[in-house]
Formats: structure tokens, C-alpha cells, sequence
């Protein structure tokens, strides 16, 4: 599939002179801009002419947390050598956070594996169990939906919703916050998992 500039065919835009172009007109290099490979304005865009992509009837979901208590060092370095080699139908997001353990007023890492698999739960029961079983993945962890009802999964709605909310263009709330993402190339050491929480509030 690529990424989703990628499937982008054509756009229409009124430039700076009120002229209506279409993607010949404005050329590639107005073009690429327009789909995020400027940090400007160039113009309005008045529509995108998208390529679509099939997408399977049945896609499977999950999230499984681990502490440090419950082995997360070892589960994360686990992941971090065997995710570019699980099936291409897989994706297993990483998130690291600092919570409170069981230990009143002692902080540990919990690490939450957030997946989605263009499948059903039993081949994605059979992936888990032959590539990365460590995670320790049940059938009972998995939510099975359609495609659509996975796009409002991941904007964190409630299975309950209707996918017409997506037409909304009005928030339902403003929330403001701030994160860091990356992206490795090679497996972060081991060791690292352990740090001092205590400094880190």
C-alpha cells in the first residue's frame, strides 16, 4: 500500500492568482508539496484524487500490557529483533510509559504492545504463536471488526460508535498534548530498560 501520499493520483488547488490547477498544471514540485512535503502553503486545495486500496473484510486488534515486573525487558527486546520479520498483515505499535507498581509510591515501565492484523484472530493466533510468542498472546486479547470500525479503534472511540461520526468535522473535545515517536534501526541495548524512575517525574 505505501504510504498514504503515495496513493494521492491528482489534486486541484487555487493558487495565489485565483487560478484553478490540476496536478499537470501545477507541476511535480507544487504537487509534492501540497502533499506534505512543504512546511508552507501553497494554495487551496479544492479536492484530492485518491487511489484506494482493498482492504480485508475482517481485521483483528489488540493491546497486551506488561510491566517490569511481568518480564517487559525481555518482551520488548523480543520485539525489537523479530518485528521487521513477522508477517507483513502485522502491525505491533511499542509504547513505553512510567507508571506506578504495585509498590506504593515505587514507579516502574509498563509496555503496551497496540496491534492491528488485516486478518482474522486465528491467523493472527498462529503468526503471534510462531513469531513472537513471548507476548504470550490469547485468543481472548483479540477484537475482531471491519476496517472501518478499526479507523475508530485507533481514534479511540468506543466499540459502540457508529462510523458516521468520522464525517464530523467538529471535535468532540480539544485535548493538547505533547509527544515524542521515533523510529530505530537497530534494537535499543537491553540494559536500557532498567534506568532510575525515581529521576524521572
Amino acid at each position: 500500500m505505501g504510504y498514504p501520499v503515495d496513493n494521492v493520483l491528482d489534486a486541484q488547488i487555487v493558487n495565489v492568482n485565483g487560478q484553478v490547477l490540476d496536478r499537470k498544471g501545477m507541476g511535480e514540485d507544487l504537487f509534492w508539496a501540497i502533499r506534505g512535503g512543504g512546511g508552507a502553503s501553497f494554495g487551496v486545495v479544492l479536492s484530492y484524487k485518491i487511489r484506494l486500496v482493498p482492504v480485508p473484510e475482517t481485521v483483528t486488534v489488540f493491546r497486551v500490557e506488561k510491566t517490569l515486573e511481568q518480564n517487559a525487558t525481555d518482551i520488548v527486546y523480543r520485539w525489537l529483533n523479530v518485528a521487521d520479520k513477522l508477517d507483513n498483515d502485522l502491525f505491533i505499535r511499542l509504547l513505553l510509559q512510567p507508571v506506578s507498581s504495585s509498590v506504593k509510591g515505587v514507579k516502574t515501565i509498563r509496555a503496551s504492545f497496540i496491534s492491528m492484523f488485516l486478518g482474522d484472530a486465528q491467523r493472527l493466533m498462529k503468526v503471534m504463536n510462531n513469531g513472537f510468542p513471548e507476548l504470550g498472546l490469547k485468543i481472548g486479547d483479540c477484537m475482531e471488526m471491519s476496517w472501518i470500525q478499526s479507523v475508530l479503534y485507533w481514534a479511540n472511540y468506543d466499540n459502540t460508535t457508529a462510523p458516521e461520526v468520522l464525517l464530523s468535522r467538529i471535535p468532540d473535545s480539544v485535548n493538547f498534548l505533547k509527544r515524542k515517536s521515533d523510529y530505530i534501526q537497530t534494537p535499543i541495548l537491553q540494559r536500557w530498560f532498567g534506568m532510575d524512575l525515581e529521576k524521572d517525574d
